[in-house]
C-alpha cells in the first residue's frame, strides 16, 4: 500500500512539473506590475503566476506545520521552568525559616 501511495504522489508532482513547464512555454509575454512608485522589471506572465503559487504553497506549509505555534509554546515553557524554578527556591527558603525559628 506504501508502494502505490509513493507511486501516485511521484505521479501527482512530475505531472504538476511537466504543466508548470507547459503553461511556461506557452505563456511568454512579458508584463510589468506598478505598486505606487515602485515598478518591478517586466517578467512572463508564467513566471509570476508560478511564483504567486509557489510562495503561497510555502506559506501554507509553514503554517501547516505549526512553526509559529511551536515558538509560542517554547516560549511559554521556557517562562513555566523559571517561574517553577522560583517557586522550588521559595518554598524551600520557607522550609528552611521554619526549622530555624523551632530550634
Amino acid at each position: 500500500m506504501r508502494n502505490l501511495n509513493n507511486l501516485l504522489t511521484g505521479f501527482f508532482l512530475l505531472s504538476v512539473f511537466f504543466g508548470a513547464i507547459t503553461f511556461s512555454h506557452f505563456n511568454t509575454e512579458l508584463i510589468s506590475i506598478n505598486f505606487g512608485n515602485f515598478v518591478f522589471s517586466p517578467l512572463p506572465v508564467s513566471a509570476l503566476i508560478i511564483g504567486a503559487f509557489v510562495s503561497g504553497g510555502t506559506l501554507g506549509l509553514i503554517l501547516g506545520l505549526k512553526f509559529f505555534y511551536q515558538l509560542k509554546s517554547r516560549a511559554e515553557l521556557i517562562r513555566l521552568t523559571k517561574e517553577l524554578e522560583n517557586a522550588r527556591r521559595e518554598i524551600k527558603k520557607l522550609r528552611n525559616l521554619s526549622l530555624r525559628k523551632l530550634t
